[in-house]
């Protein structure tokens, strides 16, 4: 009698995603990218992961501790594909319809002249227009027109400062409002703004308007930001910002999320800033939160500061050293790993970015640059119809398309990080063409003081040169400067519209 053969008995793996933080005694702190599950390893349980193997997946589920590690990603049946998985999860995330960003820029002239902007030291002063605000409308409806499934709107406000025109912003935000109201969805505004002209009866009029979050810069103590981000005339901003913020922060309800930029030159200074916060009381408030950027040359604008950039392996180690800090002053949280950091509004098919003149943009790090912009607010059709040539490179890209990144062990949480880095390339400088995002630098460390703070470890469980991040331990092939051949084109072979 002829025998119809078993189906091939399957078997069980640790997960590509894992990510192991050696401690003391063998045990480790495991954390997987996919499932974002955290856990600490006794040494006989690290020592059942390294040989789960061995095991079928009818005895895997057998294993109380292997069976565990499975319910969380750490183990991973043999016939799933972990990667199709990642590519699935992230097309979901980059195409969700429910939500929308519409960016406006009413000026891209700033009252600052910090030589690391992005823009560059001559800003153009031209403001918004009257028909670029209708426009904007237009432009506002024909996306909700195209895109029924949105239930959710973000106005951003973005410059330039964008509160050098406070004016416009306050007129088009009762437009936009109006037209949020009359078809039925919901939204909400936020801002970047240096914060110098954001004193109360400015933040109250804009919360209003709608206003709920605004990203403000400090740059180090006193001394170290006012020599970095003074006004045009030279002078300091440091404590009128401060001072704008104390105005408001305990009765308005703007959130502010404290962005300090970091390089060679102020390092040294992000403690005294941490101290001097929150010895203003901005600590352990839920509306007031820091976090930390390193400066990058990302574009030709900004290419004179490239040699002040920090290498990335160092910044990384300092990062996370600087939200310890801040943490243990309730002025920071310890930013847990997030799902797919890379999908920006840049990569998203309806979110646009709209200038002064009227064009269109996708990326922030553009907006100055003419040559980049992607359509106009006074021709909707092109951007909605066949999409226009630079529209759809950034349409098409995909960073799951590198090798390095189909790789790399933190791929479901940067996805490709910066596409800007990749798309225009010939325009980033230094180690800033890297699109490695800080966490590749220093996921081991943040893991780490983040199992500190829930009370998981202690200190004495681990050595900090042993936990150190090595991120070429998290490929397992390597992302060169410059290294974008594998899309078949660059930039400046996009024909002109």
């Amino acid at each position: 009698m002829l025998h119809t053969p078993l189906e091939p008995q399957i078997g069980v793996a640790p997960s590509r995603y894992n990510i192991r933080v050696p401690l003391k005694n063998g045990r480790a702190l495991l954390y997987n990218s996919l499932s974002r599950a955290t856990c600490i390893l006794e040494a006989a349980d690290a020592i059942l992961l390294d040989g789960c193997e061995s095991l079928s997946l009818s005895e895997a589920r057998e294993n109380e501790t292997i069976a565990g590690l499975m319910d969380n990603g750490y183990v991973m049946p043999t016939h799933v594909d972990e990667l199709q998985a990642v590519e699935n999860l992230y097309w979901q995330n980059r195409h969700h319809k429910t939500s929308i960003t519409l960016t406006i820029c009413p000026t891209l002239f700033c009252n600052f002249g910090c030589d690391y902007c992005f823009q560059g030291a001559l800003k153009p002063t031209i403001a918004m227009r009257d028909d670029v605000q209708d426009g904007i409308c237009a432009l506002y409806e024909r996306i909700l027109d195209e895109q029924p499934e949105t239930q959710f709107v973000q106005i951003m406000w973005y410059g330039g400062e964008p509160l050098v025109r406070k004016g416009i912003i306050f007129e088009l935000a009762e437009k936009l409002n109006e037209i949020t109201r009359r078809r039925q969805r919901n939204s909400s505004h936020a801002m970047v703004s240096n914060g110098y002209m954001l004193d109360r009866p400015t933040a109250q009029k804009l919360f209003d308007l709608g206003l709920r979050m605004v990203q403000i810069t400090l740059d180090g103590s006193q001394e170290a930001h006012d020599q970095r981000r003074a006004l045009l005339s030279t002078r300091g901003t440091y404590e009128k910002i401060v001072s704008n913020m104390r105005s408001w922060i305990d009765d308005i309800g703007i959130k502010v999320n404290l962005r300090v930029n970091v390089d060679e030159r102020n390092r040294d200074d992000i403690s005294t800033l941490i101290d001097d916060l929150s010895e203003r009381g901005f600590g352990y408030r839920e509306n007031f939160k820091m976090y930390f950027a390193p400066v990058e040359s990302v574009t030709k604008g900004c290419h004179s500061v490239a040699d002040k950039m920090l290498v990335k392996r160092e910044y990384g180690g300092l990062e996370a050293d600087f939200y310890v800090t801040a943490f243990r002053k309730g002025l920071a949280d310890l930013p847990y790993p997030a799902y797919f950091i890379g999908i920006c509004q840049a990569l998203r098919k309806n979110d646009f970015i709209v200038v002064p003149c009227g064009d269109v943009h996708k990326c922030w790090d553009t907006v100055s640059f003419a040559e980049h912009r992607i359509g106009t607010v006074f021709e909707l059709d092109p951007l909605f119809e066949n999409g226009t040539a630079r529209q759809n490179a950034w349409n098409a890209f995909d960073p799951l398309s590198h090798p390095t990144c189909r790789s790399c062990k933190i791929l479901p949480n940067c996805a490709g990080f910066c596409a800007h880095k990749f798309l225009n390339s010939s325009e980033v400088a230094g180690e800033a063409s890297l699109p490695c995002p800080s966490l590749k630098y220093s996921i081991n460390e943040k893991l780490v003081h983040m199992a500190v703070a829930r009370g998981s470890i202690g200190e004495e469980d681990y050595d900090p040169d042993e936990i150190r991040t090595d991120p070429y331990a998290l490929c397992d092939e390597r992302f060169d400067a410059g290294d974008y051949a594998h899309y078949g084109y660059r930039p400046e072979e996009i024909p002109a519209e």
